[in-house]
């Protein structure tokens, strides 16, 4: 027998940190501590399902970035009442939704999951107690060798309700899971689906990862169109030595997508404003077109998770437009004038509250800082744009009762902030291990009449800080919870805790 998540690995209620958080100051917080601000996530989902629906594709979320339930539902927009299709990384997951996706059932909606990974036999059982539960076709499983086929037929009758929903993974260039479209396997796994008696096709997935060496919309819009004619390749490669009729009712489904590649698709749009260059203009029509042929065959969505809240390598990337975000909560993005700008940091929704534990004003080239919070609160995954593992925002703590409603004092008059794309001065995380991080100061540390006179940032030992850090997903595992923030109901910078979101965790 095995043994869910939820019971592997207990964490305290959501109603006993409600009690105990909401309504706290940020800088009364303990930290480390991960911070999400809710305003930016509201405005992030909106916008992915705004385009993915303006475009006529399907939209899968992933879980695996939060690993929560609120989240999950702002991504479905559960208050719609809508399909929920999510894809996630591991089994628990999945387990820690189930209150929710047992309510969603119960209300008649669609409710499609994808474990992520091929399938293994030790993960199995859980599945299979998964769609008893939640019922036929609500979990679906990857394939990517014969011997997955095999090893659902072996499964009892009972052990899982109906059909078992299986989905092909190409490997469109990543060569992490899938199968390559021109590989000799797509053959055995199309004779060992044929002659399943357990199995049915529903689906094939692939997914870009290399998709975030992008710098560009340009370059992102690239990617997604490899993504797109590899993944079509794969699809009409399986089919044709299978000689199933794909145009059946209902389509076979192609999903596609990285954060970078799914979020690219906004650029299509876009009001063309300033003039593109005819190279981009070919472009886009040339995905428009590649869109229109792949639909008129199969179904396609797309499907991405680090989207609602972003990081650094999203920033770097430079893949989607920033001044509309804000804008584009329940309305198409096409009704906007928008400039085709770099993503910003106002589209970052996750910051690492950190404390400073010493300073080093002399130690180096530059000066230096030690903060209580190293690898495993930020990760160790860098970045292209810049040499760092996070960048200090210009948060700075207030010092007055008014921040128990949200209003702070900043100590600086114009704390400064590292930008990879503009002036390159600020504090960064320049050196982590696992539980220190060095800050290093980047930049002038003399008064310039560039940052009006501000100078150097000056810290204090024991002064809290709120980093973007590098990679999202990574920088959220080692905290049990979420504290939220909404800029939007503070109107001040989101200062106060609104609420607690516990993290699912475990394998």
């Amino acid at each position: 027998m095995t043994t869910p998540a939820p019971l592997l690995y207990p964490t305290p209620t959501p109603s006993a940190l409600k009690l105990h958080y909401i309504n706290t100051p940020l800088s009364a917080l303990p930290a480390p501590a991960a911070i999400l601000d809710l305003a930016i996530i509201r405005r992030n989902c909106a916008l992915m399902l705004t385009t993915t629906h303006t475009l006529g594709l399907g939209f899968r979320a992933h879980v695996k970035t939060h690993k929560t339930t609120e989240l999950a539902k702002l991504q479905v927009d559960d208050a719609g009442g809508g399909a929920v299709k999510l894809v996630a990384s591991t089994v628990g997951e999945i387990e820690n939704l189930l209150p929710w996706l047992l309510e969603c059932v119960g209300q008649g909606r669609e409710v499609n999951i994808l474990y992520g990974l091929p399938l293994t036999p030790s993960s199995l059982p859980r599945l299979s107690a998964l769609a008893r539960i939640l019922g036929p076709g609500t979990i679906g499983l990857f394939i990517d060798h014969p011997t997955h086929i095999t090893l659902l037929d072996t499964l009892p009758a009972s052990a899982w309700p109906g059909p078992i929903p299986v989905w092909l993974t190409i490997d469109t260039g990543y060569h992490r899971e899938g199968v390559p479209p021109s590989s000799p396997q797509l053959a055995a796994i199309a004779h060992a689906l044929a002659t399943s008696t357990r199995a049915r096709l529903a689906g094939l997935y692939t997914h870009m990862g290399h998709s975030y060496a992008v710098s560009s919309p340009s370059e992102a819009l690239e990617a997604f169109c490899a993504e797109l004619t590899g993944l079509q390749q794969g699809a009409l490669a399986f089919l044709k030595i299978t000689a199933a009729a794909h145009a059946t009712t209902p389509k076979i489904t192609l999903s596609l997508g990285a954060s970078p590649t799914a979020t690219a698709v906004q650029n299509l749009l876009l009001d063309p404003t300033p003039p593109q260059t005819q190279k981009y203009t070919s472009l886009l029509a040339r995905i428009t077109s590649t869109l229109a042929r792949i639909t008129s065959t199969f179904a396609l969505e797309l499907h991405a998770g680090v989207y609602p809240v972003l990081d650094m390598q999203q920033l770097a990337t430079r893949a989607r437009p920033t001044a509309s975000s804000a804008t584009l909560a329940g309305q198409p993005p096409h009704q906007h004038q928008h400039q085709q700008t770099l993503l910003s940091y106002a589209d970052l929704a996750l910051r690492i509250l950190v404390e400073v534990a010493s300073l080093y004003p002399d130690r180096g080239a530059q000066p230096e800082a030690l903060i209580a919070a190293g690898s495993i609160a930020l990760g160790r995954e860098p970045c292209k744009s810049y040499p760092g593992w996070g960048v200090v925002s210009p948060w700075t703590e207030g010092a007055t009762q008014s921040e128990q409603s949200g209003g702070k004092e900043l100590r600086n008059s114009s704390p400064s902030h590292y930008d990879p794309s503009g002036t390159r001065t600020g504090w960064i995380v320049g050196r982590v291990s696992q539980e220190h991080g060095v800050l290093t100061w980047e930049g002038p540390t003399a008064s310039t009449a560039a940052d009006n006179g501000g100078g150097m940032r000056e810290l204090a030992v024991g002064e809290k800080l709120l980093v973007w850090p590098n990679h999202a997903c990574i920088a959220g595992v080692n905290f049990g919870w979420y504290f939220v923030v909404d800029s939007d109901l503070d109107g001040v910078g989101g200062e106060v805790v609104r609420d607690v979101w516990v993290r699912g965790r475990g394998w």
